[in-house]
C-alpha cells in the first residue's frame, strides 16, 4: 500500500470523529435555539452554544429548551447505531455512523454530569441527592459505553497494523488529535466551553482501554479504506456549517 494511502487509513477515524462531532454538536445547539423560538423566545445561535433570552420563561419552558438538545442527540445516536448494526457495519460509510453514534450518546450522558440534563434537573427543583445520583449513573454508563465502543472501533484498524498502531489510529488518535482539531475548528469559543470539553474528553481513555484489550487474532472483516471522496465532502459540509455560525445567527419570533 502506498504511503499516502496508509496515512489516509490511519487518519480516517480521527477525521470522522471531528466530522461526527460537528454534525451532532452544532445541530444539537440549533435544536435548543429552535425550541426557544417555538416557545416565543429570541436567541442567538453560535457554533457550540446558544444564548436564549429566557428571563421571562417558566420552569417548564426552561426544562423543554434544556432537554431538546439531549433528546435530539439521543435520537441521532439510536438511529446511527441501528443503521450501523443492521446494514452498514461492513461498508466504508459504517465508520462515520459508528462515530456519529458515539458522539450522539456521549453528549446527553455528559449532559447528565454537568450540562443540559443537569440544568433541566435544576430548573425542575431536583434535590442535590437525586442530581448527584444521576451524575454517578451517567459516569458509569459513559465509561462503560466508551469501553465497548473502543473495542468496536478497533475492528476498523487494518489487520496488518500492530496492536499499538491499531489503538493509536482508532481511539488514542481520535481522542488526542481529534479533540485538538475539534477545538481549533470551533475557535473562537468562550473559556467556559473549552475547559469542560477538554476535561470531558478524558472518557475516551476508556475507549483506549477497550481497544487495547480487544482481540487482534481474528482477521478484520471491516472494509478498510483510505479517505474517500464522500468523507471529504461530508467533512467539508460539516466544517462550513460550524464556521457559518462563528459570529452567531439571531433567531427572533
Amino acid at each position: 500500500m502506498m504511503a499516502a494511502s496508509r496515512i489516509g487509513v490511519a487518519f480516517r477515524p480521527t477525521l470522522l470523529f471531528v466530522t461526527a462531532f460537528a454534525l451532532n454538536a452544532t445541530p444539537h445547539e440549533a435544536v435548543h435555539a429552535a425550541t426557544a423560538y417555538m416557545l416565543g423566545f429570541s436567541s442567538t445561535l453560535y457554533q457550540m452554544w446558544v444564548n436564549p433570552d429566557t428571563d421571562a420563561a417558566t420552569p417548564r419552558q426552561l426544562i423543554a429548551i434544556a432537554l431538546a438538545g439531549p433528546i435530539f442527540s439521543l435520537t441521532v445516536g439510536l438511529i446511527s447505531w441501528f443503521l450501523y448494526r443492521q446494514r452498514y457495519s461492513r461498508k466504508p460509510s459504517g465508520l462515520l455512523l459508528l462515530m456519529l453514534a458515539i458522539v450522539a450518546f456521549y453528549i446527553p450522558l455528559g449532559g447528565s454530569i454537568g450540562g443540559d440534563i443537569h440544568l433541566a434537573l435544576g430548573f425542575g427543583g431536583a434535590s442535590k441527592l437525586l442530581t448527584n445520583a444521576i451524575s454517578i449513573v451517567a459516569v458509569l454508563m459513559l465509561s462503560t459505553m466508551m469501553y465497548f465502543m473502543g473495542k468496536e472501533l478497533c475492528t476498523w484498524a487494518p489487520p496488518w497494523f500492530s496492536r499499538s498502531k491499531a489503538v493509536l489510529c482508532t481511539t488514542a488518535g481520535s481522542w488526542l488529535i481529534g479533540t485538538a482539531l475539534m477545538t481549533l475548528v470551533y475557535l473562537p469559543s468562550p473559556k467556559f466551553l473549552i475547559a469542560p470539553n477538554l476535561l470531558g474528553s478524558v472518557f475516551w481513555a476508556f475507549a483506549v482501554i477497550g481497544a487495547s484489550l480487544s482481540k487482534r487474532t481474528i482477521p478484520a472483516v471491516r472494509p478498510i479504506r483510505s479517505l474517500t471522496h464522500a468523507d471529504l465532502i461530508v467533512t467539508a459540509a460539516a466544517l462550513l456549517m460550524v464556521r457559518f455560525l462563528v459570529h452567531g445567527v439571531r433567531l427572533t419570533p
